[in-house]
């Protein structure tokens, strides 16, 4: 202590050693965010709806849900996912300035907003301001979740193996089914939950609804990730032994949803595949796989849609293409869009075999004015292989047209699509590509297997992949 005591006095000076303190970290921003809110609320008569037959269904729906207002729920919004008359809107934030949305109607996508060469983000899908649009029965399946089985089932039948029973489903499209019925996956509000930053949706799809065997247990996981990929997987148990074939439709324009055919049809498209299931007359597939070589359907290397759409005879593109699959492939590469202007690019993967490829051919045609004989009360349908159209886009027309009689026929005016924004949708401007299986693979043995049997998992991973080109497209 003494010799402290003159080394103080000398004054000489003493290292005084001070504890560490801790310096502030800066807040690291998440690399993804999921903010959580409400759309809506499902119309208080709906449960009862969907459960009558007929395809008045979705007519009565449209206006119960105009009609009726939304009353308060029973229990808080933010109580709890099982309150099924809400509906759940989740919306993802990544870093790199791409914004996805999903809410729980139908399992829908229903914006997708990334940005271009100039970093200047745009919403890239088609789709509507309010729930209540999503109900009207012209949505032609805008972003949402198709099935039990998407596109067509010739005649609805199916013989359903090992048993060899014979099943009538629903007939929405003239005598033959699609896209799962008149109340698909699609209308229904789906349970929901959520963990990390990856969203749970579920729905049990009871024995026989739209004619289907088996009591079918459905779930679809939504997951967005930094490098702007939206990640989408689907999964299903049964009951008994059923068909099962799960697919997504969002409607791209990746120039903005809002831009409209002509600046669509400078897209170049690339398709992984060197075969596409032939169709008739009326656009069923007929068991039979055609060679894309020397065709217009060629798109294995990159085509301008511009100089190929008018090549095809029915007015634009509607068709599955049999995607080129490796042995023991998980994921394939299905597809790549490239829109040259904006720069934005769109990557498709899934392990499915085969992918409908869909120009928007019936969404309403300014140029087009359909003429019926006088007092046909029949809605006319048009039944093109796979198109991603509501069942009722193009009959319901005369609902909201303005009719006039003349030497005994009726004249409908070309009735606007109304989406987001005030964004008028027409006739190829807009694109779907949609990983799935064949259509009516149940009934055509050559076709992919389509039916799920008991302890067996129906598995479908899609992963939708934005990106932007930088310089010159050769």
């Amino acid at each position: 202590m003494a010799e402290e005591a003159e080394v103080k006095a000398s004054g000489d000076t003493v290292s005084i050693t001070k504890p560490d303190m801790d310096e502030p970290k800066p807040v690291k921003t998440p690399d993804v965010e999921l903010v959580i809110d409400g759309f809506g609320f499902m119309p208080k008569d709906y449960d009862t709806l969907i459960k009558s037959k007929g395809s008045s269904i979705l007519k009565k729906l449209s206006t119960v849900a105009k009609e009726s207002k939304p009353s308060k729920p029973e229990h808080s919004p933010c109580a709890s996912s099982s309150n099924i008359d809400i509906v759940r809107r989740y919306t993802w934030k990544t870093k790199n300035r791409m914004t996805v949305q999903v809410i729980t109607y139908g399992a829908t996508i229903t914006s997708i907003q990334v940005p271009d060469k100039k970093g200047v983000p745009d919403d890239v899908i088609a789709g509507f301001d309010t729930l209540e649009e999503y109900f009207q029965p012209r949505n032609p399946y805008f972003g949402a979740t198709i099935g039990r089985y998407a596109n067509f089932i010739r005649d609805g039948s199916v013989i359903v193996k090992p048993s060899g029973r014979v099943f009538m489903l629903s007939t929405n499209r003239g005598h033959n089914h699609y896209n799962g019925g008149h109340i698909g996956f699609d209308k229904v509000n789906w349970r929901s939950y959520v963990t990390g930053n990856t969203v749970i949706m579920t729905h049990v799809s009871e024995r026989f609804h739209e004619g289907y065997p088996g009591t079918l247990m459905a779930q679809v996981m939504f997951e967005v990730t930094c490098d702007n990929t939206l990640k989408i997987e689907m999964k299903c148990t049964t009951s008994d032994p059923t068909i099962v074939n799960l697919s997504s439709a969002p409607y791209f324009n990746l120039a903005g949803h809002h831009c409209g055919p002509e600046v669509m049809y400078d897209h170049i498209f690339t398709v992984n595949a060197d075969k596409y299931t032939a169709v008739d007359d009326d656009g069923l597939v007929t068991g039979q796989k055609n060679i894309v070589g020397g065709t217009a359907y060629d798109f294995r290397v990159p085509r301008v849609l511009r100089t190929m759409i008018p090549k095809i005879p029915m007015g634009g593109y509607d068709i599955n293409y049999c995607i080129t699959q490796g042995t023991e492939q998980d994921l394939t590469f299905h597809a790549r869009c490239l829109h040259p202007l904006t720069g934005r690019v769109l990557e498709v993967y899934s392990n499915q075999p085969g992918m409908q490829f869909y120009t928007g051919n019936l969404l309403p045609d300014p140029d087009k004015i359909v003429e019926e004989p006088a007092g046909d009360e029949e809605e006319k349908t048009e039944s093109d292989s796979g198109s991603e159209s509501s069942s009722d886009e193009s009959s319901l027309k005369d609902e909201e047209a303005n009719e006039e009689e003349s030497e005994g026929k009726k004249s409908y005016g070309y009735v606007p699509l109304m989406g987001k924004n005030g964004t008028c949708y027409r006739k190829h401007g807009l694109f779907c590509v949609m990983p799935q299986n064949y259509p009516d693979a149940v009934n055509h043995k050559n076709f992919p297997n389509s039916v799920l049997n008991p302890g067996e998992v129906y598995v479908h991973k899609i992963q939708y992949k934005f990106g932007i080109l930088l310089g010159k497209y050769v």
